[in-house]
């Protein structure tokens, strides 16, 4: 009775054993799977990268990476360039400096509305100094941050506040238009007032005055603007630094042309590059690229 009790218990936990072996090849080999699956999408996923960089391989990014990035753009025959040359020259030369600048100040908030300045000796304000802010929406801290460091009198404009009054002094050294910036003056469908650099300048008595500083957030305004100010030599004058954001997103040849020769005349006139943020909240992808890229740079110029 002993021996067949002994035997019951010997076959019980053979069972038993066999159960758990069973158990555990199981459980390896759904873990084997498992790798095997993830091995396979992580080699899918570099395949298709490659694959991307290789078809971008030998078009015109790979012919940025060879010469390397365009530093200037004055002498560049831009006429001559593809659409997709275009935007890659165009995203390539905003995302990258050509001047130094020893000492930046983030003047106004850390986040969204707050710009960075050079404050190097050449090109640092100096009382009695002026300052343009175009595009405050409802945000002066960058306003208030420059007038109190360097006691410039600063003029904020922004035709799209709907405040109560047209024109106030926000302090003795702050002070507001409902006005905005464009290529030519005129009223727009909002029914804002739209106006040339020089014809605010006429407006406020400082045609012959210097600016020292021009800061530009006016939602795509800024491509009729530039060229105005350029040609109209009030941009060419005595200011010294201009902290603009570009708005981009077009993909018509047009243009991405004409936006790239704003920018190149800018540099002729002797402006260059001492900061640049990618805005995140305009990310955007285009086929062109292998990364995501952003429609909207603000960028810090300065001429020395």
């Amino acid at each position: 009775m002993t021996f067949r009790n002994n035997l019951c218990v010997y076959n019980v936990l053979l069972f038993l054993c066999l159960v758990l072996v069973t158990l555990y090849v199981n459980q390896q080999r759904n873990m084997i799977l498992i790798r095997l699956d993830a091995y396979e999408t992580k080699q899918g996923i570099l395949n298709k990268v490659t694959r991307t960089v290789e078809d971008l391989g030998s078009g015109p990014l790979m012919s940025l990476r060879e010469k390397g990035i365009v530093d200037s753009l004055v002498g560049l025959d831009l006429d001559s360039l593809s659409n997709e040359t275009l935007l890659i020259t165009l995203h390539s030369n905003l995302d990258n400096l050509n001047s130094l600048c020893r000492r930046k100040l983030r003047l106004g908030d850390v986040s969204d509305g707050g710009w960075e300045i050079c404050d190097d000796a050449d090109v640092r304000p100096r009382e009695p100094c002026i300052i343009y802010s175009f595009g405050i929406n409802y945000d002066f801290s960058f306003d208030e941050a420059a007038a109190a460091l360097y006691g410039c009198h600063v003029f904020s404009f922004d035709p799209s506040m709907n405040l109560v009054k047209d024109h106030f002094d926000r302090s003795p050294k702050v002070h507001f238009s409902s006005l905005g910036l464009s290529g030519q003056s005129f009223i727009n469908k909002d029914n804002w007032t739209m106006l040339t650099l020089k014809e605010i300048r006429r407006r406020l008595g400082h045609k012959s005055s210097s600016i020292d500083v021009i800061k530009m957030d006016v939602e795509g305004s800024e491509w009729q603007a530039l060229p105005e100010m350029i040609q109209s030599g009030e941009l060419p004058g005595n200011v010294k630094q201009v902290l603009l954001e570009y708005h981009l997103g077009s993909t018509l040849k047009s243009v991405r042309l004409a936006e790239l020769k704003v920018v190149k005349n800018l540099e002729r006139i002797g402006f260059k590059k001492f900061y640049v943020h990618k805005n995140p909240f305009c990310r955007t992808k285009d086929t062109e690229m292998p990364s995501p890229l952003t429609n909207c740079y603000e960028v810090s110029y300065l001429r020395r």
